[in-house]
């Protein structure tokens, strides 16, 4: 009987750990996955299963070990949840040797909910510590095991029941992705969502999908031609600032401008400026951004599409630069270095000419939680490298990408960096992200300043933009602030400027990230290339004013967009994520020039 009372008390202790991990999730999105029953099934299934060694091993070890290692899975995955909007994709485990660089950003994700999960386990620990885990009779043994089969066995045929009803585990898991977009972890656990993320990754080219996605190509906009004459310039630099986002930008706070540099730039001639940009980054942030920016695909369903899908085959800016320019080269330079992220995959699959990463400069300045070459250094080693014939020659064609480093999470630099200060009525994370884009700012300007006093590149179009938002679940905190509602935005909006532009511009629309790619492609005066992506221009006549966020919110003003406009924008998420799976381009498709 006391064995048995330990069985039962060790499955409800798994049980409510797991429900505790709904609530923590659901808190920050919805609690819909409480109203589905497979929410408990699958719980209750699970911790039936992790108590059948029990009856073999008859450990406290056992207990201790399972009950550690599941609060441990639990609070990573929250902790990544926070930021990413989803849990631990299966190829991000076996990058955990990354997080070594990203220690304070692990840190900064913790909360003290996450106590509950190793508290339950002491209570479990304090309610068994008087039982005797000695070696029941055969017969007890058999009479606990048809229990825990009972228990498997009614949540398993019920689970298999719904799932059969619903066409199977991925068409049933699917339709969650569509009405309840972050509800699939916390009704399946995180296995189920690493299991469907394993059916995923069997996804084969077939004629059915080969359809699926030139229907959707079809019902695209075409591009239409421009009512102006472009006049591309030969260079092209681009900025991908970390963490960027628009609201720092024409702002004051207590007296003072957050960016001044950027702002001044605003009012010259040729600047093209769009401050709504919808960031629309998945779990991979960064590499996410950059797959937007240079490809016009969205990201992947799950995990990173660079680890997942190394070298497939895609449409780039980079090398519709080059097709432009015979001749021309491309780079990219970073602080990080070539393993985050597969950053040399990508330099491969986008056609980069060069990777610049973290050996090729001199960490003489150092910012962030990683300890990274801080931004002003970082832009002035790539102006002095720029203006090295060997990478940037006079009167050829240069297409470079820097990204800068020191907006990342916790927005930490060192007391000697920073410009400005704000009081502490203010946030703290509000005031340190305020200082850090000053920063930024700051670095920004003097690298402006330096490219404009080398006549090379007078004519070089110079863009700026951030690579996703920087808040995640900490933004809504923030903006209900009594203070910090009237700084912040609840959106999350990363801005698009662009120095020496062909076309002068102020665009006050939304516009998605994945809307970058066709408007680079105009401004390059490359719009005779094949693969126009999966948004649209902002410089079309027809552009949309709204974008679809990676949770499926309209963003922006739907008025006059018709039903079948939004549903095309929202279906683009999972065409893009067969595009990318399937290897599409590398069947000679480009979908048409739109």
């Amino acid at each position: 009987m006391q064995s048995r009372k330990i069985l039962w008390l060790f499955i409800g202790c798994l049980f409510f750990k797991f429900i505790l991990f709904d609530l923590d999730w659901s808190l920050n999105t919805t609690f819909s996955s409480f109203s589905f029953p497979q929410t408990y099934l699958t719980k209750f299934l699970l911790a039936s299963l992790l108590a059948v060694p029990f009856l073999y091993i008859r450990s406290r070890w056992y207990l201790i070990t399972v009950g550690t290692l599941i609060d441990l899975l639990l609070i990573v995955n929250l902790m990544y949840f926070r930021t990413y909007y989803t849990s631990i994709p299966w190829d991000s485990y076996f990058l955990a040797g990354n997080l070594s660089d990203f220690t304070a950003s692990v840190f900064d994700s913790l909360r003290w909910s996450d106590l509950g999960f190793p508290l339950l386990t002491v209570l479990f620990l304090v309610l068994t510590r008087k039982q005797n885990l000695k070696v029941t009779l055969k017969e007890q043994r058999r009479k606990s095991l048809r229990l825990l089969a009972g228990c498997i066995c009614v949540p398993l045929l019920a689970l298999g029941g719904i799932i059969a009803y619903y066409g199977g585990y991925k068409k049933t898991y699917e339709a969650l992705l569509t009405d309840y977009q972050t509800c699939g972890t916390p009704i399946y656990t995180i296995f189920g969502s690493l299991y469907y993320e394993h059916v995923q990754d069997k996804i084969e080219y077939t004629p059915q999908i080969k359809k699926e996605i030139e229907d959707w190509l079809s019902k695209h906009p075409r591009r239409q031609p421009l009512p102006f004459q472009i006049e591309a310039r030969d260079n092209c630099i681009i900025i991908l600032a970390e963490s960027f986002e628009s609201w720092v930008l024409e702002k004051s706070v207590e007296g003072k401008e957050i960016t001044p540099n950027l702002n001044r730039m605003l009012k010259e001639e040729n600047v093209l400026y769009a401050p709504y940009v919808q960031t629309q980054v998945k779990g991979s942030r960064s590499i996410d951004g950059q797959l937007l920016l240079h490809t016009g695909l969205l990201p992947i369903n799950y995990g990173a599409y660079s680890a997942r899908f190394p070298h497939h085959t895609y449409y780039s800016i980079d090398k519709a630069f080059k097709e432009k320019y015979e001749g021309g080269g491309t780079c990219c330079m970073t602080v990080d270095k070539k393993v985050v992220w597969n950053v040399a995959i990508v330099a491969q699959d986008f056609g980069y000419d060069k990777l610049l990463d973290k050996p090729y400069f001199v960490l003489d300045e150092k910012t962030g939680p990683r300890h990274r070459l801080g931004d002003v250094s970082f832009l002035r080693q790539c102006g002095e490298k720029l203006a090295t014939e060997e990478l940037f020659p006079t009167g050829g064609h240069t297409l470079v990408q820097c990204v800068t480093y020191s907006g990342h999470s916790p927005f930490i630099i060192p007391e000697e960096s920073k410009r400005i200060s704000f009081s502490d009525k203010l946030p703290e994370r509000l005031r340190n992200y305020m200082v850090v884009a000053n920063y930024t700012d700051y670095a920004i300007g003097q690298f402006i300043t330096f490219l404009r006093s080398q006549k090379k590149f007078e004519n070089t179009m110079i863009v700026i933009t951030g690579d996703h938002e920087g808040f995640g679940l900490t933004r809504k905190p923030l903006y209900e602030h009594a203070l910090g509602k009237d700084i912040i935005s609840p959106e999350r909006f990363t801005p698009l400027i662009v120095l020496n532009s062909p076309v002068h511009l102020r665009y006050e629309k939304v516009m998605g990230q994945v809307d970058l790619y066709p408007t680079l492609l105009d401004l390059l005066g490359a719009d005779d290339y094949p693969w126009r992506g999966l948004g649209e221009s902002i410089l079309s006549s027809g552009k949309k004013a709204f974008a679809i966020s990676p949770q499926m919110e309209i963003i922006g003003d739907t008025v006059g967009v018709s039903t079948a406009e939004i549903q095309h924008a929202k279906d683009a998420w999972r065409v893009s994520d067969l595009i990318i799976s399937c290897d599409y381009f590398a069947h000679g498709r480009t979908g048409d020039k739109k």
